[in-house]
This record gives structure tokens, C-alpha cells and sequence, in this order.
């Protein structure tokens, strides 16, 4: 489940393509992962909260060869470690 705050009724397409692909890529590690994108006048916050906490992982992994992929920097959160959820800002 994808939730999004903070947005347009009306995404650029390369917004829409980006969100689409990393609902992808999370999904082909957790298909029942809940996902939360906030977006901010400067940033762009991702939530994702795995169904169970070994996808936590591999699912970073994912995320971050995704991300490397297109050249895109992340600013990961430190509490990653304690916690199942991965939490990361992408400044625009």
C-alpha cells in the first residue's frame, strides 16, 4: 500500500515514473510493504514500513541499487539499524 502527502493532483511524468518504478522495486521484495512518500518544498521523504523484518534487508539493498542506478542520492536515516523501517529524504 502507497500512501502520498503532500502532492499535486497532477505529477510530472518523470515524479510519476519514479514513483512507480520504486513502488516496484520494493514490491519485488515485499508485495504487503506499506510505503509513505511525503513530499516537501525541498525534499521528498520515503517511509517504508516491511510486512515482516527479514524483507528489511534485502529490501535496502534493492533500494539502494535502484537509487544508484539512476544517479539519485539518498539521505538515509540512522535508525535503520534499530528498526525495521527504512526511512530515507531525497533533497530536490
Amino acid at each position: 500500500m502507497t500512501e502520498r502527502i503532500g502532492f499535486n493532483s497532477i505529477l510530472e511524468d518523470n515524479e510519476e515514473h519514479y514513483y512507480t518504478l520504486l513502488e516496484a522495486t520494493i514490491n519485488s521484495v515485499d508485495e504487503w510493504a506499506s510505503i509513505t512518500i511525503i513530499k516537501a518544498p525541498r525534499s521528498v521523504s520515503v517511509r517504508i514500513s516491511p510486512s515482516e523484518i527479514q524483507h528489511s534487508q534485502p529490501m535496502l539493498q534493492e533500494i539502494l541499487t535502484f537509487h544508484n542506478l539512476l544517479k539519485i542520492k539518498v539521505n538515509l536515516s540512522k535508525s535503520i539499524n534499530t528498526s525495521s523501517n527504512i526511512q530515507y529524504s531525497i533533497d530536490i
